[in-house]
Parts: structure tokens; sequence; C-alpha cells
């Protein structure tokens, strides 16, 4: 009998990665709207964006959990890095600290970083985090793309000069923006909520 924990994260590749990463989304008339953070992100500090960014995690996290039976999963789908299968029903989330929820160094850990000091190493739990996390996109959907949650980072410019960062979180499925909006992330109440337009 093994003694292995259940496994929430797999590795993917080949044939199925190319046709999870081109599939069709749903279309926008069928319910769709993003949440546009951008102002906000200038104001917060490090550690307060970070406890933000765990709050989305874990209300994400639920919302999966609802909206996928037990036994089934999810992609966490990256066009620049490792793509994965989620089954969100394992607990991987339990004992993580906020770097590891985040993926994210805290305030302390990214000073002592920035002094050339090593901090103390940490494995996130989201190999593909549910926000942006400077990445042009990432996004989350059943295999049948029945609804899709995409995270994606730009960064705005003026005279070829970097203004400011903005994060757009885009819901697409009527069921996933109602199991959302039954418990909205505090970071989605500092943005702007838009409809899908395309």
């Amino acid at each position: 009998m093994s003694t292995h924990e259940p496994q929430a994260w797999f590795l993917f590749s080949g044939e199925e990665e190319t046709s999870a990463l081109n599939h069709p989304w749903p279309e926008s008339q069928v319910g769709g709207v993003e949440f546009v953070v951008d102002e906000a992100l200038g104001s917060l500090g490090r550690n307060e964006l970070l406890g933000l960014y765990r709050d989305l995690a874990e209300k994400m996290l639920a919302v999966f959990r609802e909206l996928v039976p037990p036994g089934e999963w999810l992609y966490a789908l990256d066009y620049h890095h490792t793509n994965y299968r989620l089954f969100p029903h394992v607990p991987f989330e339990k004992g993580a600290t906020l770097e590891e929820m985040t993926g994210n160094y805290t305030e302390e850990h990214f000073q002592m970083a920035q002094r050339k000091i090593q901090p103390p190493p940490f494995a996130s739990r989201w190999p593909v985090t549910i926000q942006p996390d400077g990445d042009p996109e990432h996004w989350f959907a059943p295999p049948d793309f029945r609804f899709v949650y995409s995270a994606r980072y730009t960064v705005q410019s003026s005279n070829g000069q970097a203004t400011g960062e903005v994060e757009t979180y885009e819901l697409r499925g009527r069921e996933l923006v109602e199991a959302v909006e039954r418990n909205m992330p505090k970071l989605f109440r500092l943005g702007r909520r838009l409809p899908v337009s395309k």
C-alpha cells in the first residue's frame, strides 16, 4: 500500500498540449466579464498585494472545486512555460505559507534578496499561478472549455516609457461568473468590471 499523498499537479505536453493551447474559448455572449486592476497595483505594499493574491488563490480554488467534480481536472496553461493538469480537489494548499501560496517573496525576504542575502527557499504550491505574476497570460479551463479563467499582465506606456502595470482577470462562461460573484476576491473589487467584448 502506497503512503504517497495524492498529487494535484501533472505535467503534460505533446499533441494534448498543442490542442489545449489552441482550443477556442466560450463566446463572450454566453457570459463573460473582466476585472482590470491597474491603479491599485501601484499603491499597495508588497505584503498587502500578496495578501490579495492569497485571497484570490483561495477563492478561485473554492470556485474550481465547486465547478469541477471530485476526480476531474482543469488545464492550467501558459504559452511561455510548462503546462499542467490541476486536480483541484487534492488539498495541495494545506499549510502553505504566504510565499508558497502566491509564488512570491514577502517584503522581508524580497529586501534580503535585494541586499544579495539568500532568503530561505520555498516551493510555490501553484506551478501556474492564479495571478499573472508578470507573465503575459495564464488560464485555467476544464477539458471541454465550458468556462475559462484567464489572468493577464501588461505594462502601460506613454511615449515609450512604462507608466504602470495592469492585471486583467477574464472570466468566460456563465457558471464561472456566477460562482465568482457569490464570493468575490478582494482584488477584483479594486478593479474595474467590464463586459468581455471579443
